[in-house]
Order: structure tokens, then C-alpha cells, then sequence
């Protein structure tokens, strides 16, 4: 009995430890290279708040996203949360684009119209001064490189179902391929699990979110638990990933829910590093 209950206290102990560690923010940094990028660009990657609030005014959120030093600040999807008060998602939105430039795309929860309907939410962002990149691309430079940075719509639909695979490779037919783009090309797009399909288009980076780490994660064992449309154990959870000739990076995202508790999965921001090479 005494073994027993030392073993369950034991895995209690360890269970509280990996909550509390998954507090704090983390800014979770990646280093690429290509040929196309000219001097070094620093990017950052925030998907998922769903309306979480840092502190007062966003206080903890907007300050580390400072600390990152990033030259482009890239939104792919539910920022906004379908059942928390917006204002959480308008303090940061309100204040973002004041830290450097910054692309939004859709995701599944802003296609919900219980709080607001998706023209308002894109209206909204764009009140911010944010461009959304609406299966749409926009060419920039930063630091001497081109960028042609690419974003997608979430599927139009009720949160859990998802387009099928024939209607989104339209879609992405019509935002064209960049296969043989010469600027460094970047999709904004919800989904890691779409991203063979995205890849198959020829884009430099994809970034993502959606999968929030696979909610509970064991170092070293499992990199995460269980995503949405992933299931168990899923495939593209968190971190950096080669899907065909593209990188894919999945950010674990910023939202915390009481009932939906993360373990030894912190909220990040990834930074994402972009030097040159040779090729």
C-alpha cells in the first residue's frame, strides 16, 4: 500500500512539475539557411492565443516578443478564440504591429461565428494594421531580401471538419506555386497536418500552429499527446520538420485553458533565424 501510494505520488509530483513549467513564455529558436537570404532576418511566430491574456495591457506577451528582436512578426491563425472575450486577442493585435511588420492568415477557431463572423475578424485585424494574407501573396524586402509571403484561409466550415484535400489544392492552385520564385517564399497556413499538400507548391518555409505541442508531452518519450484532426500521437505536434523540399515549423502556441492543461508543453514563440548559404 505504502509503495503504491508513493508511486502515484511520484507521478502526481511529476505531472505538477511539467503544469508549472509550461507557464512561462519561451521564445524557442530555429536557425535556417538559404541562398536567397542576403543578411541574416529574424522571424516570429505567434498562433494560437485564443484570446489569452498575459497580464495587464499584454504586458508579459508584447515584452517578450520585443526581447525577440524580430524583423517580422507572422500569424497563422486563432488569434481570436470563438468562446473568450475578444479583448485579449485586441490588446495584442492593438499593439503587435508597433513591434515590427505583421502577416495574419485565418484558422479554425475565427471561422466560428459565435463571437464574431470571419469579415469582421479579418476587418478587425486589419484595423491593427496587419496585413491578412487571405489565400492571397504580398512580395516584400527586409534587410536587402525579397520576401513573397504566402497565406490560406482555414476551412470555411464548422471547427472540427475539415475541406476535403481536393478543394484546398484548388484553393492553393489559385494562390499559384513559387516553385520557381526567386524571393524567399513563406506560407501562413493553419494546419501542419495539410502541409504535404502545401509542399507539393514549392514554398521556402511553411509555418503553423493548430496542434498546441499535442497538449501534454513526456521529454525524451512522446513529443506530444494529442492534436485536433491529428489524433494520438501526433506526427507534426511541435518544432522543425522537412516536408518535401520545405521546412515546416509547428509552434505549440500561446492559449491556456483551465480544463485543457498542458504538461511539460510550454507557450512559446518561435524565432526563427534566417542566414545565408551557398547553396
Amino acid at each position: 500500500m505504502k509503495l503504491a501510494l508513493l508511486f502515484f505520488g511520484l507521478i502526481a509530483a511529476y505531472l505538477l512539475i511539467g503544469w508549472l513549467i509550461s507557464f512561462p513564455i519561451q521564445l524557442r529558436s530555429y536557425t535556417l539557411s538559404s541562398p536567397k537570404i542576403k543578411t541574416p532576418v529574424r522571424l516570429a511566430v505567434v498562433p494560437i492565443l485564443h484570446s489569452t491574456v498575459y497580464g495587464p495591457n499584454q504586458k508579459r506577451l508584447l515584452d517578450k516578443l520585443r526581447q525577440s528582436r524580430c524583423d517580422l512578426i507572422l500569424m497563422p491563425g486563432d488569434i481570436i478564440d470563438d468562446i473568450k472575450p475578444l479583448r485579449g486577442a485586441e490588446l495584442f493585435l492593438d499593439q503587435a504591429a508597433a513591434i515590427a511588420p505583421c502577416y495574419y492568415c485565418t484558422g479554425n477557431h475565427e471561422n466560428i461565428d459565435t463571437l464574431i463572423t470571419l469579415p469582421e475578424v479579418k476587418a478587425r485585424v486589419r484595423q491593427a494594421g496587419i496585413t491578412v494574407l487571405d489565400s492571397r501573396k504580398e512580395t516584400i524586402t527586409i534587410r536587402g531580401t525579397r520576401f513573397t509571403l504566402c497565406g490560406i484561409d482555414d476551412p470555411r466550415k464548422y471547427a472540427y471538419i475539415d475541406r476535403d484535400s481536393q478543394e484546398e489544392i484548388e484553393l492553393m492552385k489559385a494562390l499559384g506555386s513559387v516553385q520557381t520564385c526567386p524571393e524567399y517564399t513563406i506560407l501562413l497556413a493553419h494546419r501542419p497536418e495539410r502541409s504535404p499538400i502545401y509542399a507539393q507548391f514549392g514554398f521556402d518555409l511553411i509555418v503553423s500552429g493548430h496542434a498546441h505541442g499535442g497538449q501534454v508531452r513526456i521529454p525524451g518519450l512522446i513529443n506530444g499527446l494529442f492534436a485536433p484532426r491529428q489524433g494520438w500521437f501526433p506526427k507534426r505536434a511541435g518544432g522543425l520538420y522537412q516536408e518535401q523540399n520545405s521546412d515546416l515549423i509547428v509552434s505549440r502556441g500561446l492559449c491556456r485553458r483551465w480544463y485543457l492543461p498542458r504538461i511539460f508543453n510550454p507557450v512559446e514563440i518561435p524565432v526563427i533565424e534566417l542566414t545565408h548559404n551557398d547553396g
